[in-house]
């Protein structure tokens, strides 16, 4: 449904009004993806980007930088040395 809405938007959207919402959504998308919202909060963000093609567009974004930083992060290769520190500093506390 949200790349339909997009698909809206761009065909017949202004890109000059922007959502009242879009602010308080994007707090709460943040808040979400972060596992940090409320039950609540999920409920309305899911329900308003299923309807704001402006907000769908800001959480698709906001869920893509979170996903490339992810796998960065799973790339980084930590020195033996390092891993062997925090091992030893673990098993001492």
């Amino acid at each position: 449904m949200g790349k339909f809405i997009r698909w809206l938007g761009r065909t017949f959207g202004s890109k000059k009004k922007r959502c009242p919402e879009e602010q308080r959504c994007l707090e709460l998308v943040r808040l979400m993806l972060d596992e940090e919202s409320t039950p609540e909060d999920n409920a309305y963000v899911l329900s308003h980007i299923d309807k704001c093609y402006q907000c769908y567009d800001n959480y698709d974004i906001e869920k893509a930088i979170r996903e490339a930083v992810k796998k960065k992060n799973r790339k980084a290769k930590i020195p033996h040395e390092v891993v062997n520190e925090i091992r030893n500093k673990i098993n001492l506390a």
